[in-house]
């Protein structure tokens, strides 16, 4: 464990204005930094590093979690695909990066696929790459605060 670990720490600030929703075991917030409205991630609270460690009950919330997030990204404007990544690699606490492509994203001759087998198909790892370092931001930027405020009322920890 990566002492101490961002996640945790993140995760025990209860005025954090990222997190979307906290349940008893999991947490949904956006992605810091970044200025891409939709870019959540989702986590459970304790610290465990893959999924092979999680307890019954935080597979179901981060399962019901997960399908929430994505239905309601996917209903933002031009978001066509939300990728899901997870590598545990710089930050050793189970994350999802529940990331969303949008239409322009897929147009980008560049960040297509040569060897799919739909021509023109969107590469999605060099999507996420790509548009992670672009969209780089300090702070929180004004549209990421309010999808968030929006979202934080379609969830609600009564849910979970």
């Amino acid at each position: 464990m990566i002492t101490p670990c961002p996640l945790c720490e993140r995760f025990a600030d209860p005025e954090s204005p990222l997190v979307i929703v906290r349940s008893r075991r999991a947490v949904l917030s956006h992605m810091p930094g970044v200025d891409l409205p939709g870019y959540l991630l989702l986590s459970p609270l304790r610290h465990v590093e893959d999924a092979g460690a999680l307890d019954r009950e935080e597979e179901r919330e981060l399962a019901g979690l997960q399908s929430r997030a994505v239905r309601e990204v996917l209903a933002l404007p031009e978001v066509r695909k939300v990728y899901i990544l997870s590598f545990g690699e710089a930050v050793p606490h189970l994350h999802l990066h529940l990331f969303p492509r949008t239409e322009a994203m897929g147009r980008d001759p560049e960040l297509q696929s040569p060897g799919a087998p739909a021509a023109g198909a969107p590469d999605g790892p060099k999507i996420f790459e790509h548009f992670r370092q672009r969209l780089a931001v300090p702070g929180i930027p004004d549209r990421v605060r309010a999808l968030v405020l929006r979202l934080r009322s379609h969830f609600g920890e009564d849910d979970f």
